[in-house]
């Protein structure tokens, strides 16, 4: 009888443990929102045919969401930095011209942040107008 009763115990307790793993795992699984500010920075992707302005950073709050790891993780890599983002390239436009760039949809795509495996769900301000001219 003793020894049935430490075989249920030691099953018990083995079960309790994993449900704990599995617990734990499920937590750092589950869906989270955080917002982050850090600078974004618009520059030429061909500097030596083409300048843009504003040349100085644009200070922007962005929502990401994700599993909670990945929102701690992208947090603590964004949080502060200067993103440096390219004309030509992260969907913002080369051409000659006055453009509005639609932030959310240059940022989610941005290498800096696509790998992070977060969503990009909103950025304030939404919109930065840049001006691409030529070099003279």
């Amino acid at each position: 009888m003793n020894q049935k009763l430490r075989g249920q115990f030691v099953d018990l307790a083995g079960v309790t443990a994993i449900s704990v793993v599995v617990w734990l795992w499920a937590a750092g699984q589950t869906l989270q929102s955080r917002t982050v500010s850090f600078e974004v920075l618009i520059e030429s992707g061909e500097p030596e045919r083409r300048r843009v302005t504003p040349a100085e950073p644009l200070a922007v709050s962005v929502e990401l969401r994700g599993s909670r790891q990945a929102v701690i993780s992208a947090s603590e890599s964004l949080a502060g930095r200067r993103l440096i983002l390219l004309t030509g390239s992260d969907r913002i436009p080369a051409q000659v011209g006055t453009h509005d760039v639609v932030l959310m949809d240059t940022l989610s795509v941005s290498p800096a942040i696509a790998p992070l495996g977060v969503d990009v769900i909103s950025v304030t301000p939404s919109i930065a107008r840049v001006v691409v001219e030529p070099v003279r």
